[in-house]
């Protein structure tokens, strides 16, 4: 062999040593599927992290929410007894209208036409109120407690004969549902008292 062509005899398997060995060093193409596996799995995580933040932020404002309507409840009973005492109010402050208001339990014809007035538009503050609270009821706003007071309220002053006369005269003003609830309430206090 010539002197060329034993450096060459030797110098190929060499360097084709030398690139199988760099090449099984690093393997560029397990590298990249370890790469496009590992973000599949980083992506997995991060879908598993947000659907967990989701049922967190979910659970969160669930909370916020029930606390927020309790408060709601809380507020609503508190403005019913402060609406309900400035109703009352007159009755406590004047003796006249305290006896216009005893007339009307069952002596409405003893009355003038204007105390007649002043007390049926009296009545009707009441009928405002449990209006007030009828609807937020349907917002699941008031609570059972107030709910059960505003009923005995209703059924108790059924029985005077100025807010039977006040109901007749401005029931038309209110819509069909609250009308049917008021007049449930009547019937109500009508049945215990035949019982």
């Amino acid at each position: 062999m010539s002197n060329i062509s034993l450096p060459i005899l030797f110098g190929v398997p060499c360097l084709v040593c030398f690139w199988v060995n760099l090449w099984a060093s690093v393997p560029i193409n397990y590298y990249l599927l370890e790469i496009a596996i590992n973000w599949d799995a980083i992506s997995a995580i991060g879908e598993s992290l947000g659907a967990v933040a989701v049922v967190v932020s979910l659970v969160y404002l669930g909370r916020q929410l029930s606390h927020n309507t309790e408060m709601i409840r809380v507020a609503v009973a508190t403005e019913t007894l402060e609406i309900d005492h400035t109703i009352i109010l007159p009755i406590i402050e004047s003796e006249e209208f305290a006896e216009i208001w005893l007339k009307g339990d069952h002596r409405l014809n003893e009355l003038s036409e204007a105390n007649m007035q002043r007390l049926l538009i009296f009545e009707r503050r009441a009928f405002t109120l449990w209006h007030h609270n009828f609807q937020l009821r349907s917002q699941k706003f008031v609570s059972d407690d107030t709910w059960y007071y505003q009923n005995g309220m209703i059924q108790f002053l059924s029985h005077r004969e100025a807010v039977r006369q006040a109901w007749s005269i401005f029931k038309v003003t209110y819509e069909p549902p609250f009308q049917e609830y008021v007049d449930e309430q009547f019937r109500i206090a009508r049945d215990a008292l035949r019982e």
